[in-house]
């Protein structure tokens, strides 16, 4: 039986396993330098979601008791205008979001709240950034900006029982008056 050849007579020498560490070292380094760029270019454009807020959500959290809903703004869900803007309050429970349907004016920043008094739902307006996980006691709040007129359905995307499949809501976009 013959020996294997050496490292040296197959061409990988030191030298040559040196050259190739540094190549794949310099590959490595511009490769992160690109992400780098990319993210920073990302919350420059406004296309990063947490830092843009123009048609992406801000969310924000807080703790309430779902047993004493009906004191807080939870108790009559839907569009309020308060003297910071308008904000939407919007209930999840076994199956059903409420309000069940409701009118938003494009162009115009709305504060979105979402609760839960059961189980974990989820939130999520098709064709948009904002998806979020809505547990019982908490609060998800976020602030967003409908462009176009028209229809976005929101859905709940965590498995919630036997009739999540049918568990929507859906925000019609109004052209905004002038």
């Amino acid at each position: 039986m013959a020996p294997p050849p050496s490292p040296a007579a197959s061409g990988l020498d030191h030298r040559t396993l040196e050259t190739w560490e540094t190549i794949w070292g310099g590959l490595s380094l511009v490769l992160v330098w690109l992400l780098f760029v990319g993210v920073i270019a990302s919350m420059i454009s406004g296309t990063f979601p947490q830092l843009s807020g123009g048609g992406h959500a801000a969310v924000g959290r807080g703790r309430i008791d779902p047993a004493q809903l009906e004191v807080t703004p939870f108790a009559r869900p839907g569009l309020v205008r308060t003297a910071q803007g308008l904000e939407l309050y919007i209930v999840a429970r076994s199956f059903t979001f409420t309000p069940a349907v409701v009118h938003v004016p494009a162009d115009t920043p709305i504060t979105v709240h979402v609760t839960s008094v059961d189980v974990v739902h989820g939130f999520q307006v098709t064709g948009t950034t904002i998806n979020d996980e809505i547990l019982p006691g908490h609060v998800a709040s976020f602030t967003v900006t409908f462009r176009h007129p028209g229809a976005q359905d929101v859905i709940c995307n965590e498995y919630c029982g036997a009739g999540h499949h049918t568990m929507m809501t859906r925000f019609i976009v109004d052209p905004k008056e002038n």
